[in-house]
């Protein structure tokens, strides 16, 4: 029987040796684990943005898998150190500090992890690399079965799990209302928290001119008339369009170029995007 796969989520960068110290420990503990970088680009500190990239590819990994994902500014105090059972039979070992808000619905039970057991050997006065030291550590017997999910540690009640306010989406009298949730991808990109299916239920189909605002604190931003569409290319480059991203959530673009740098810079040095709010009207 196949071992499953072991997936790294960091904010270290590839600049340094973090990510490969973890790899490093899960491969002295069974050299046969097949491991797997997700991303060790989130943004430094930026726990939302670790929940939003861990959850949208969490559904495209099999069954089974062991996650650790390690955004941890509070790395060496008081916050707890977990392991969730998901609802597929994988696990995500994570520190407790809203990195598990948009998998909550997943979660099929918490258990803390207990650092005596479960923790590097000769580690025990290291208080700033617990990605290494606990829960590369821990997934790494987890995943090969040297430990059991029960051998993690106690129970954690998973209601008590620290979550961000999750995202609004409504319409009402045939406007589109939502926020920004994302302003960091590689493309320069801006999530939204609107659905594909709300943009359709409003008269609004691919082709469709559309008008899209940003507004904070009451403030407008940004207000622009766009075309909706399935994808970047159906407008000239440079141009803005509002098109179907695969996560099933409209997405802010243009064409072959940054929204976020040319167009609202700010977004890129926002931690609290739920601040901006959209609004998707027709035209």
């Amino acid at each position: 029987m196949s071992k499953p796969c072991l997936v790294f989520q960091t904010d270290f960068g590839i600049s340094t040796g973090l990510p490969a110290s973890m790899t490093a420990v899960a491969v002295k503990i069974d050299p046969e684990l097949k491991i797997y970088d997700l991303c060790h680009e989130i943004r430094q500190f930026d726990i939302r943005m670790g929940s939003q990239v861990l959850s949208g590819t969490f559904p495209y990994w099999p069954d089974g898998t062991v996650f650790v994902s390690v955004v941890d500014p509070g790395v060496g105090t008081s916050r707890a150190s977990v392991v969730c059972r998901m609802k597929n039979g994988s696990y995500v070992v994570t520190p407790d500090n809203g990195t598990l808000s948009d998998l909550f619905d997943e979660i099929a039970e918490t258990r803390e992890i207990d650092e005596t057991v479960n923790r590097l050997p000769g580690s025990d006065n290291h208080h700033t690399f617990h990605g290494r030291d606990v829960y590369a550590y821990t997934a790494a017997r987890l995943a090969s079965g040297q430990i059991t999910y029960e051998q993690v540690g106690p129970l954690y009640e998973t209601e008590k799990l620290i979550r961000f306010k999750q995202p609004e989406a409504y319409v009402k009298d045939g406007v589109c209302y939502g926020e920004v949730t994302g302003a960091h991808d590689h493309f320069g990109n801006v999530g939204i928290s609107i659905p594909n299916e709300m943009i359709w239920s409003i008269g609004i189909h691919a082709g469709d001119q559309c008008r899209l605002t940003i507004t904070k604190d009451g403030q407008v931003l940004y207000d622009q008339q766009m075309m909706f569409h399935h994808s970047f290319g159906w407008v000239g480059v440079g141009e803005p369009i509002l098109n179907e991203c695969s996560n099933d959530y409209v997405e802010l673009s243009l064409n072959q170029d940054s929204f976020c740098e040319k167009v609202m810079p700010e977004l890129l040095k926002a931690y609290d995007l739920s601040a901006y709010k959209v609004t998707v009207s027709r035209v």
